[in-house]
């Protein structure tokens, strides 16, 4: 992988000025993305995610720190500057925006055009490998009102990479895409990562959190360890699911960390894995769809919590205190259990 930094931030804040009052909306952030990474920044809503998002695309100005961005600082640039990096940059935002008049392959041009790389020669064919790659191959002469939300989204998607961007940031890039869908264009910012670009995600997806490089939290303006964040999800869901069956929840969670184990084995999980523990813990116990569901996502954040956790004493311990919690909630703890817990506390 490349290690070309084309976005530096250091100690970025911004504030909202809501008449006499002011907002700090981000407070004391630092980034660094390289040349072929892909970033998910993700956290609770109005945590300030989108509007980092909009800082690092040079669509808002920030009031402390520094902002670099392909090679252009953006603290103080004049705004013909500004206008010029945002041609540069991919933008992919939940409101597509589409001109309504025109059609998917015109809209998709526009890309070309607004990024100044548009030639005759090779447009139409670039414009019909994009969408291909999206799923709108079948719909290029179609107007967005011929179009499901999900199609519009993708021609969004396709406007903002048919220029092959550097940089480029994505809001909730797929969130009204199907499956199907939603992994064509994972692969495509994977594909564009791999020539080089970086890519900035804001998402809940979890497909697209699996296949991230890294992981950005942001909680009230501020970044937060993603093992911190993880544990306090742990104790959570812990407390919903001991409403549901103590007894019963002390045997799933053992196969659930079971499972997670073995299909984090690689470091990383995808959507396959997932589908494949729900599946077996919902043919062995009495426990509803979404109660499954609660359970995997815990046992696997509990084991990327250990991961992440390994060289903090101050994590582990509370990492163990999470365990220990759900091995002892069949009010029986296990000798290999203890084991497990007791190793922890002593690494």
């Amino acid at each position: 992988m490349m290690t070309q930094h084309l976005v530096d931030v250091e100690n970025l804040s911004f504030d909202y000025q809501h008449g006499a009052h002011r907002q700090r909306v981000l407070d004391n952030v630092s980034l660094h993305l390289a040349a072929g990474e892909v970033v998910v920044l993700t956290g609770p809503s109005g945590s300030g995610k989108s509007t980092l998002l909009t800082i690092i695309g040079a669509l808002r100005r920030a009031v402390a720190g520094r902002v670099e961005v392909l090679g252009q600082t953006l603290i103080d640039a004049r705004e013909r500057t500004l206008i010029e990096l945002r041609r540069r940059i991919g933008f992919i935002f939940q409101q597509h925006n589409l001109a309504p008049a025109l059609t998917v392959a015109q809209n998709i041009q526009m890309g070309l055009q607004h990024s100044g790389t548009h030639r005759a020669r090779d447009a139409a064919a670039r414009i019909r490998r994009t969408a291909e790659r999206v799923g709108l191959g079948e719909h290029l002469q179609k107007l967005p009102k011929q179009l499901s939300g999900g199609q519009q989204q993708r021609t969004g998607i396709a406007r903002a990479l048919v220029n092959e961007p550097k940089l480029i940031l994505a809001d909730e890039p797929t969130a009204s895409l199907d499956r199907d869908s939603g992994q064509a264009v994972l692969e495509l910012f994977d594909e564009l990562a791999q020539s080089g670009s970086a890519v900035v995600l804001v998402t809940h997806d979890k497909r697209v959190i699996e296949q991230a490089d890294r992981i950005l939290m942001l909680e009230e303006g501020r970044t937060v360890p993603p093992a911190d964040r993880l544990i306090k999800d742990t104790s959570n869901s812990m407390r919903t699911l001991m409403q549901i069956d103590s007894q019963r929840l002390g045997n799933m969670m053992s196969l659930g960390h079971a499972l997670a184990r073995v299909a984090l084995a690689d470091g990383r999980i995808d959507m396959a894995e997932r589908d494949n523990m729900v599946a077996t813990l919902a043919s062995r116990r009495r426990f509803a769809g979404a109660e499954v569901e609660l359970i995997v996502d815990l046992a696997l954040a509990q084991a990327q919590a250990w991961q992440a956790a390994a060289t903090d004493t101050a994590l582990r311990a509370e990492l163990a205190e999470a365990l220990q919690a759900v091995a002892g909630a069949d009010n029986h703890i296990t000798e290999s259990e203890l084991a497990v817990i007791t190793q922890l506390l002593n690494t």
